[in-house]
């Protein structure tokens, strides 16, 4: 006896052939069961649920240091009594009941399960469909599943006009103005999506291409961490983390003594990577690139660092907007503290009232062949009667 979710195939956005979902987006399922007569005599009602939660972890605290239900809803599927319309289940046999959920216009974190192993740190935030059978009420779940979903907010992005040029110059040898290495770092943009490549050209002055050992590009996840702690107040002074996910090293051979060239380089922005996510109120990601160019010394090689580059990683290509809809979870109340601060002000003469946050809904499931009106003369004019009477008023 079994019960699972299954979504219906996507032909929008997906990574790694998993669909993916954002603010707005609309997905269809089903909920297949099969089970027993024995199970069905105790059973209730079917039901699926739609919940999100946003938590982080310390190693030194068992429980999270920050849990958040960002929403739940649910939808009775099948009933044993008073279903409309009513669903015969019949034991041993596969029955399938479809669903339909709509995101609201809303950006909330994107799927993530970020884990800073040094610092004993991590990040959760889930999206879960969740299926059950259940029995009498106050009794545990005869059958039940979950499949997790993965949902991306919209980040945009945008090409610069200009091609972006980065100047860097190395003071570390005591060298005259004219003979002081530097270093034009040339890039089209700043800004990408997952799964991009970003190329970039160096020109390098003042230093001999024999001298050039490597030139080693680092893409860094910047990690900010609000909560570290099970106080109630986010830090006022937060804790960044600094954490490699994509880098590449060039090797460089020449026997050339001139002191100009040009480089060519490039670093892949992994596809199933995490965005730029700047609007949670305990956690944050931002991203930057680092260019190091490793020169040969008269003892050792020693490294040029050049400084840091913000990059922004989008979900949106060049050019694509969003809605102006769409708004950041974290400036709603959720429908718990919503409900809880009703309580407590129930006697206050507060103006005040916070706005709860936007939840999933489930839409009603359309027999297509049934959602065409059926058509009655008094929706148009008869089109012998519209004839005739344009021809009435052609002979007056």
């Amino acid at each position: 006896m079994s019960i699972e979710i299954n979504l219906l195939p996507e032909f929008g956005w997906s990574i790694k052939n998993q669909p993916v979902y954002g603010p707005g987006s609309v997905f269809q399922g089903f909920v297949k069961l099969n089970a027993s007569e024995e199970q069905l005599q105790k059973a209730e009602r079917l039901r699926i649920v739609f919940h999100a939660s946003e938590s982080t972890y310390h190693s030194g605290y068992a429980s999270p240091i920050y849990n958040q239900q960002l929403f739940g809803t649910q939808k009775i599927l099948w009933k044993t009594k008073g279903h409309q319309p009513p669903v015969n289940i019949t034991p041993g046999t596969d029955i399938s009941i479809p669903f339909i959920i709509q995101v609201p216009m809303v950006q909330f974190p994107p799927s993530a399960n970020v884990i800073s192993e040094g610092d004993g740190l991590s990040y959760h935030s889930n999206f879960v469909l969740s299926a059950y059978l259940d029995q009498d009420q106050d009794k545990t779940n005869i059958i039940k599943t979950h499949k997790s979903i993965i949902y991306m907010p919209f980040i945009e992005t945008s090409i610069s006009k200009k091609p972006v040029h980065i100047t860097t110059i190395d003071n570390t040898d005591n060298n005259s103005p004219e003979s002081t290495p530097f270093v034009h770092v040339n890039m089209s943009s700043l800004d990408y999506v997952l799964g991009d490549t970003i190329n970039i050209s160096l020109d390098i002055n003042n230093i001999p291409r024999k001298s050039i050992e490597s030139i080693s590009t680092k893409l860094y996840q910047i990690q900010t961490w609000n909560r570290t702690s099970k106080k109630d107040k986010p830090l006022k002074n937060e804790k960044k983390l600094k954490h490699l996910i994509s880098q590449n090293t060039t090797k460089h051979h020449s026997i050339e003594a001139i002191t100009q060239c040009r480089v060519n380089t490039s670093l892949d922005v992994p596809v199933d990577g995490l965005p730029t996510f700047t609007y949670g109120p305990v956690f944050s990601l931002a991203y930057i690139l680092q260019i190091s160019i490793k020169r040969k010394g008269k003892l050792w090689s020693y490294d040029f660092d050049l400084p840091d580059i913000s990059i922004k990683i989008g979900t949106l290509g060049y050019g694509i907007r969003s809605s102006e809809e769409i708004q950041f979870y974290s400036t709603f109340k959720n429908v718990f503290e919503r409900q809880s601060e009703g309580d407590s002000s129930s006697s206050s003469t507060s103006n005040t009232t916070a706005v709860a946050l936007p939840v999933p809904r489930f839409l009603d499931v359309i027999e297509y062949e049934e959602s065409l009106p059926v058509y009655t003369d008094d929706r148009l004019p008869m089109y012998e009667t519209a004839i005739k009477r344009h021809h009435i008023n052609c002979i007056m």
